[in-house]
């Protein structure tokens, strides 16, 4: 008798329900359970009691609350978001989700390391009991100022919005070093740009909440931009209707059509690094059609017409210059917008009540400080910046940080010391531009003095540093280094001793203001639970080696531990009387800028208990009444420029243009221009991608070991590649094996590459998967500001 395929199945299907109705599979399935718990070698996960604690997540800049689960209170097994959170409300990010991969990972330090054998080698590291780490670095410290040299001490600190970074200034100050760095930020452009526009030393702050248009050029929202958890549940605000509320329009501009692009009302296609030139345009066509805020202009806006110098040479204003170069036809031809285009999102953007403009780039770098006032700009003249404040200005803390150093003739001699590396010709503001590439640079190259003791503190330079290399050759000639990190990283394996920092979830801590966000914003971060390890925090090991120095720069920090400092915080916030504490019933709408908020508590324990128990204090951005520029008004021609630009300089170079730096190599060899993105579920930060976020990247994103670049059909077939093709990736600072992806997300003759990936450290589930972006983009060095800008790389892709 035969079977054919249709009875087959029939009969198979037949079968499965079958058995699947009997009692006997599930059956076996319980003995083999049963059976499989007497495996000696089988990992049993301890039993007991399970509680709940509350937190926040210090794994990136947006602070969200959470909840952990943990097992007779030591060991945690589960982290979620906490739903009474002011600002994250239940949220959580990849990373923060993925937090506890970070605590028990294997390659955690789990006690204080010295190098016994060559610089580099994660091998030759062997343990140091504390107080002999200490004394180390203690006795070169002393040994260095001794010989009036303090400037030659520096410091790499990845966080700039804790209270630690605080402890960090305030020694530098005291003990005589101008040469304390943060690791680059997109903020240390804007930062500038507002000091030059406003006289301001503030973030900015946009008032996403009750924007209705929303003209964003290049920033990441959705890819982890800002405060990551608080824009995802903006833009979900935004496509959910309200009865009697217009729903919010976005309209992204960017080269590549991101997840950003992809979820936007309108997604405008430009070329690499041409944003600003099409804002220009945009406010062309405000000023020629008479669209812009002229009331906010005339009394509130400095340099829009013709202007007078200190000289008193006559100056080309703003509107002269945007009217003379930036056409729509003039700026089509530089972004590969049409002139039709340019003026339909003028119009448009001039008809909307609450209109606001962002700006940023993938890579979270600074900008180019002349495209950066070009953003400004637009917002001022759509009146973004006037009482409607869909813009304001957030001072990262509304307090004195610390008090006064104090300090001797050596702190004076060594402060008097230029940063090494610093353009003598940066713009004189409250903000000190944050030169870390030139520090790099001179410190790799042997330029000016040598660099005795160099700190790294929660950041990793020779991994997270675009054209990360220069961190490397820095790292080598360095006299002794000494890193806080908490896991083996690219950079912690240069180090000569290291200090390991509580995890982030074992810590007392705080948060200083969200990135992005229209209000002031303090939180204390209070540890889930007690350190594993031999691990020691970096803000007590500060005050502890003041301690030892003695002086004046005991005298400085004068805190028995880092605890007394955070109280510090919450006694200068309940001495203001000023601001809320606050939960999830907190509406961001609600804050008006200027407006102080009518305190909600009184005392500094009462602060202290309700910051620790998971309370935020918030409090409302300034407003723009008045400005401390020279003019007393907002800024369009930045006289602020007049200390670092040529008396006889040209108009242009006073105020927003459109000027990118041109990148090196052979447009012949190197024929295609390589960009970078970011995704949510890759970290490109001080922590790596934990292994439970590997399994959240598609295929065509990471196949095993291999990246994959994105490329147009049109290049594809210009290069003779194919989807899938194993391929080389070269730049001028090297070439990298990769995959091809062809899809018409990027334009023609450009090449995409994911950042987050390609590390060479930690261990099996971390290295060696894709390619570091960071060792392939170049960096120019801003000719104004002095700051390592990245936008786009000569590039050439060719078949393996």
């Amino acid at each position: 008798m035969s079977l054919g395929r249709r009875a087959f199945l029939q009969f198979v299907g037949g079968a499965i329900g079958g058995t699947l109705l009997t009692p006997i599979p599930w059956k076996l399935a319980d003995d083999s359970a049963i059976w499989t718990q007497n495996w000696s070698w089988r990992p049993s996960p301890e039993r007991g009691e399970i509680t709940e604690t509350t937190g926040t997540c210090l794994l990136c800049p947006g602070g969200c609350g959470i909840q952990a689960r943990l097992v007779n209170g030591h060991r945690a097994i589960y982290v979620k978001g906490n739903p009474d959170h002011a600002v994250s409300r239940g949220g959580l990010c990849p990373v923060g989700a993925a937090g506890l991969q970070y605590l028990y990972a294997p390659y955690r330090i789990t006690q204080p390391l010295k190098q016994t054998g060559k610089r580099g080698d994660p091998q030759g590291f062997q343990p140091i009991a504390w107080n002999e780490a200490l004394k180390i670095v203690a006795d070169k410290l002393a040994a260095v100022r001794k010989k009036g040299l303090p400037h030659t001490v520096a410091c790499i600190t990845g966080q700039d919005r804790s209270s630690v970074t605080d402890l960090w200034k305030q020694f530098f100050a005291a003990y005589g070093s101008p040469n304390l760095y943060t690791m680059p930020r997109h903020s240390d452009s804007t930062r500038l740009a507002v000091a030059l526009a406003t006289g301001y030393d503030a973030d900015l702050g946009f008032h996403l909440e009750k924007a209705t248009y929303v003209l964003n050029f290049g920033a990441p929202l959705l890819e982890g931009w800002a405060a990551p958890v608080r824009i995802q549940q903006i833009f979900s605000r935004w496509q959910t209707e309200q009865p009697g509320l217009p729903k919010t329009e976005l309209v992204h501009v960017e080269s590549r059509c991101s997840l950003t692009a992809s979820k936007a009302d309108r997604w405008i296609a430009c070329k690499p690094g041409t944003e600003a030139a099409l804002a220009l345009g945009i406010a062309h066509v405000l000023i020629r059609e008479k669209l812009y805020d002229a009331a906010f202009v005339s009394e509130k806006v400095f340099g829009f017409e013709d202007w007078t110098d200190a000289a008193g040479a006559l100056r080309k204003g703003f509107k002269a210059l945007v009217l003379a170069k930036y056409s729509p036809k003039d700026v089509a031809a530089v972004t590969g917008v049409d002139a039709q285009v340019i003026q339909e999102l003028a119009r448009e953007l001039a008809r909307q009540k609450n209109a606001v403009v962002l700006w940023g780039q993938s890579s979270d770098t600074p900008n180019n400080l002349y495209h950066d006032l070009a953003f400004l700009a637009l917002n001022a003249l759509i009146g973004a910046l006037s009482d409607k404040a869909m813009v304001s200005l957030v001072p990262s803390q509304p307090w004195q940080a610390l008090p006064e150093p104090a300090m001797d003739l050596e702190a004076f001699k060594g402060l008097g010391q230029k940063p090494l590396g610093q353009p003598t010709s940066v713009p004189k503001t409250k903000v000190r531009p944050n030169t870390l590439h030139a520090f790099l640079n001179a410190l790799a190259n042997g330029e000016e003095y040598p660099i005795e003791l160099l700190f790294v503190h929660e950041a990793n330079p020779a991994y997270g540093l675009s054209e990360n290399t220069l961190a490397v050759q820095a790292l080598q000639k360095a006299g002794m280094v000494v890193s806080f990190a908490s896991y083996l990283d690219e950079t912690a394996a240069y180090a000569d001793l290291i200090l390991p920092n509580h995890n982030a979830f074992e810590r007392l801590d705080d948060v200083i203001g969200l990135p992005g966000a229209p209000f002031a914003f303090y939180a204390v971060a209070t540890p889930i639970l007690k350190p594993h390890y031999d691990t020691k925090s970096t803000g007590d090991v500060v005050l502890g080696l003041a301690k030892t120095l003695g002086g004046t720069v005991a005298q400085s920090l004068p805190w028995k531990n880092y605890e007394e400092v955070l109280k510090l915080r919450a006694a200068k916030i309940a001495e203001g009387a000023t601001g809320l504490l606050v939960d999830a019933t907190f509406d961001p709408a609600s804050v008006e800028p200027g407006v102080s908020l009518r305190a909600n508590f009184k005392k500094a324990a009462d602060v202290w208990k309700k910051l620790t128990a998971g309370s935020c204090w918030v409090e409302a951005p300034q407003a723009l009444d008045a400005c401390t520029t020279p003019s007393g008004r907002f800024e369009l021609a930045c006289q602020g420029l007049l200390a670092s630009v040529s008396t006889n300089a040209g108009d242009e170079l006073f105020m927003a243009h459109y000027k990118p730096l041109p990148p090196s190599g052979n447009a012949g060899e190197l024929p295609l221009l390589l960009t970078t993105y970011r995704s949510l579920s890759l970290a490109p930060g001080y922590v790596p991608n934990a292994p439970f976020m590997n399994k959240l990247l598609p295929d065509d994103l990471l196949l095993k070991q291999d990246v994959f670049v994105e490329v147009h059909p049109e290049t594809a077939r210009k290069l003779g590649l194919r989807h899938k093709a194993k391929a080389v990736l070269k730049t001028p600072l090297g070439e990298a094996p990769v995959r091809v992806r062809v899809a018409p997300t990027v334009p023609a003759d450009v090449v995409a590459l994911p950042e987050g990936l390609g590390h060479t450290a930690y261990d099996e589930y971390v290295q060696g998967k894709g390619v570091n972006a960071n060792s392939l983009v170049e960096v120019h060095l801003d000719p104004v500001t002095g700051l390592g800008t990245v936008w786009a790389t000569r590039a050439q892709l060719r078949l393996a």
